[in-house]
């Protein structure tokens, strides 16, 4: 009898769901504003519409933060057997004089 191993699916981790559902949290914000704005020409609204100008541009703004935080961690997470760019800066830091 041979006996097979089940492996347990990875759990996606923590950060990674977060960006997940914050960019699905996006899209239905910006589906429903593109919607807003539809029914609003539609019911004859003659006004202009920074308001959902700005309902779709700040969550995007927002997200590309927290997009930027969300990489800048995977890039110190994700080192191992590497060179870490700041170790080697602080390294080199010490020995680049002109004089040589």
């Amino acid at each position: 009898m041979s006996e097979t191993k089940r492996r347990r699916p990875r759990r996606i981790e923590f950060s990674k769901r977060i960006m997940v559902m914050e960019m699905a949290l996006l899209w239905v914000n910006t589906v429903g504003v593109i919607g807003l704005a539809y029914y609003s020409v539609f019911r004859g609204s003659d006004s202009a519409f920074p308001w959902l100008t700005a309902m779709v541009s700040l969550p995007w703004a927002a997200w590309g933060v927290s997009k930027t935080g969300y990489t800048m961690k995977s890039m110190r997470e994700n080192t191992s057997g590497g060179v870490v760019y700041d170790s080697v800066v602080s390294r080199e830091g010490n020995n680049n004089d002109v004089a040589g």
